[in-house]
């Protein structure tokens, strides 16, 4: 009863910092309407490039994904985050992000291939993307929050698996669940309105709830991370008390 007293504790304070911080940095949500820019220009100059074009579509990618990153670590951090953030975060985390890519593609085409010819290949194929996307989940976090790099963020994530798995993975699905919700709630209000106010309302408040999922899982995760459930409990009583 105390680790869930402990751990529902834990949720509820990293709820009502994500609160706080994104009602404060609300502009953030833009930035994916940044990114979904960038990726269309990149995409229409990868068009004609061939494989050339398919490595330009991949950093340009994961360059975006640095910068979110970056982004939600100032959030997190100092409880701001500004333009010189995003623009400085598309390099900020880029090798990491890039060296962990290229890790996972490597073993993941070899699957590819060695299922093509097997029977049911693609639901086995489809079943290691899902373990994988378990095993590596907290793989953001750990890249903008600790010091790991390289194949030590894979042996880290799953070791952070491994002992949280129930504290990090229930509220992860549960708020996504939510947000679908949300997100599907906001396509029947916005429907009368004229296109470009649909999609800028569908835009904005996709950008607000991954802003908002965000930050909370990055306060989540500096909570579960390097304590365990007796830790917890220890420290959640001692605040308790006070």
């Amino acid at each position: 009863m105390k680790i869930v007293q402990a751990t529902l504790w834990i949720y509820a304070t990293a709820l009502q910092k994500s609160w706080q911080c994104v009602a404060k940095n609300w502009i953030v949500s833009f930035a994916p309407l940044a990114y979904g820019f960038i990726m269309w220009m990149a995409g229409l100059l990868a068009l004609p490039l061939g494989f050339l074009g398919g490595f330009l579509l991949a950093l340009a990618s994961q360059a975006c994904l640095s910068s979110g990153l970056h982004l939600i670590k100032n959030m997190i951090a100092s409880g701001k985050a500004n333009v010189d953030d995003f623009l400085n975060g598309f390099t900020a985390y880029l090798w990491d992000l890039l060296t962990v890519a290229f890790i996972i593609w490597i073993p993941m085409r070899i699957a590819a291939m060695a299922l093509g010819s097997v029977p049911n290949g693609g639901l086995i194929y489809l079943m290691i993307q899902v373990v994988l996307y378990i095993l590596l989940n907290p793989v953001p976090e750990f890249i903008y929050q600790t010091r790991t790099s390289g194949l030590e963020l894979l042996t880290a994530s799953y070791s952070f698996i491994v002992e949280n798995w129930l504290e990090w993975l229930m509220p992860n699905i549960i708020i996504t669940a939510v947000g679908f919700f949300l997100l599907r709630l906001l396509y029947a209000f916005v429907w009368v309105l004229p296109d470009f106010l649909q999609w800028f309302a569908i835009a904005f408040g996709s950008g607000l709830f991954l802003t908002y999922f965000m930050t909370f899982r990055g306060f989540l995760f500096a909570e579960l991370h390097g304590t365990t459930r007796r830790s917890r409990v220890y420290r959640h009583a001692a605040r308790s008390s006070k």
